[in-house]
């Protein structure tokens, strides 16, 4: 076997080690670093802001009877419709209110739940879009033509309004010899972001 000489040793790995160096320099001469820098950028605030529109309603009335039946009219505040001297006389006898409930925020909202509450004294059987309540029925509907309940998880894109109508019809088969008053009948619409 051939001895490799100690000087010549020397000279192969320093050879190599200017080839290794000098390859780490010529790839470190290629590297470039680009900078990408923000001035100025403003998170704009969200609005929050789903309402019921308008000051008033009146209530359309559908039905057979000719007297003793009215719907009243709706007071109407962002947060709130109230509606006061409405009378059904006999099966069939419907009031109708047409609300408008509008997201004028910036952001999405979606129909989280529907709470129903019954009128003060009386029993009902409540879904979370209608109260069935003695003869009398209430109802939050999304149009009239087909019946179709209000439900939760629909989306309000923001600046858009959505129809509903709240209706409270007589849908008992059976007449009553003297007055029963409602009161305190009510849905609350709780709205969360989208």
């Amino acid at each position: 076997m051939r001895k490799i000489n100690n000087e010549a040793l020397k000279y192969v790995l320093l050879i190599a080690v200017i080839l290794v160096l000098g390859v780490g320099i010529a790839y470190a001469a290629l590297s470039t670093t680009l900078n990408i820098t923000f001035n100025n950028l403003t998170q704009n605030p969200v609005t929050w802001s789903v309402g019921f529109q308008g000051t008033t309603a009146t209530g359309e009335f559908s039905g057979t009877s000719a007297t003793s039946s009215s719907c009243g009219s709706a007071t109407i505040s962002p947060s709130a419709v109230s509606i006061a001297d409405t009378e059904l006389s006999k099966p069939g006898d419907k009031c109708t209110y047409t609300l408008t409930v509008k997201n004028t925020g910036t952001i999405s909202a979606k129909l989280n739940t529907i709470t129903p509450t019954a009128p003060s004294g009386i029993s009902c059987t409540t879904n979370s879009a209608s109260m069935v309540c003695g003869n009398i029925t209430y109802k939050l509907l999304t149009d009239t033509t087909n019946g179709t309940l209000l439900s939760t998880g629909g989306v309000l894109p923001a600046n858009t309004p959505e129809t509903i109508y709240l209706v409270a019809e007589f849908t008992g088969s059976s007449v009553v010899s003297s007055s029963i008053v409602h009161s305190g009948a009510k849905f609350a619409l709780y709205y969360i972001q989208a």
